[in-house]
């Protein structure tokens, strides 16, 4: 994709007649689950833009490392952070600010969850009655997190700068997690099991921030949104609910989580190449897409 990074375009609708939105995780859907590259989409990527198809990008990861992403990816569309806890509408994208959001610099925010301050207390008050048989990455060393992740330095420092959760790398057993999960559910906090990671955050998921963002874009569309969601990981299932169709992509890593949908695509091949393929199809066959959909 090109490097260039343009100012953020007002939302206007994707095309005539039904306005088609797409919502994707990151890790494992639209990034390789070993090499997190985005290459093989990259061609669906440039189509959907000449189409002004939103592209939401709705992660685990941190406002800073989606921000990263989105100037590799030329991506200026709205965004969804640790897991379902805030959602970042650059300023002027639609007609009005929505009502719930506050303006943070160039960003219309929008927070469903917890800020991590909370979540933090909660973790130290549990690790005095109940040994810690994890490592949550506030505690964790930039090293650590590196050898955890195979993100590079810089990418596992903005890992670290965490606003609304926490994740754990669980090292204990697993009835030590179901117990956890049962405290900090009861707590008021919920849990959400990632790829490599069980994520502490507060009582939103991914689900609960697309329905809401999807909400905003319907304010300014006539024909009802159809919504496409991708993901690969039991933390995508609320996302892929909120869906019209809904993409289960292939994993290398781990089996598809069980999961049922009144539309459900599960991708012939994993990470970003299932992804591109899927979505592909799919607007073909609505004929929003026509013609090769790869150039030179």
């Amino acid at each position: 994709m090109t490097k260039a990074h343009r100012e953020a375009p007002p939302y206007s609708r994707a095309h005539p007649g039904v306005p088609w939105l797409i919502v994707s995780d990151l890790d494992g859907t639209l990034l390789d689950h070993f090499t997190y590259s985005h290459a093989p989409a990259d061609p669906v990527l440039r189509r959907l833009e000449e189409h002004a198809i939103p592209l939401i990008l709705n992660s685990s990861k941190t406002r800073d490392e989606i921000l990263s992403l989105r100037k590799a990816l030329d991506n200026q569309h709205p965004f969804i952070v640790e897991n379902g806890s805030a959602i970042f509408i650059p300023v002027g994208y639609f007609p009005n600010c929505p009502a719930e959001a506050t303006q943070h610099g160039e960003y219309w925010v929008v927070e469903p969850g917890a800020p991590r301050g909370r979540i933090l207390e909660y973790l130290q008050q549990d690790q005095q009655t109940h040994p810690a048989p994890y490592l949550n990455f506030a505690a964790a060393t930039t090293a650590e997190i590196v050898a955890a992740t195979g993100l590079t330095k810089q990418q596992a420092g903005q890992a670290q700068q965490r606003d609304y959760s926490e994740p754990l790398l669980w090292q204990g057993d697993e009835q030590q997690k179901q117990a956890f999960i049962a405290r900090a559910n009861a707590a008021g906090f919920r849990t959400l099991q990632g790829g490599r990671f069980l994520h502490l955050l507060g009582n939103t998921d991914k689900g609960i921030a697309t329905r809401r963002l999807k909400k905003y874009y319907q304010q300014y569309c006539d024909a009802p949104c159809q919504l496409i969601a991708s993901g690969d990981g039991p933390n995508d299932l609320a996302m892929l609910e909120a869906a019209d169709i809904a993409v289960l992509v292939r994993s290398p890593a781990h089996p598809p989580p069980e999961f049922t949908h009144h539309r459900l695509l599960t991708t012939r091949e994993p990470g970003p190449l299932g992804w591109a393929e899927t979505v592909r199809e799919i607007l073909t066959d609505v004929d929003v897409f026509s013609g090769p959909i790869y150039r030179k």
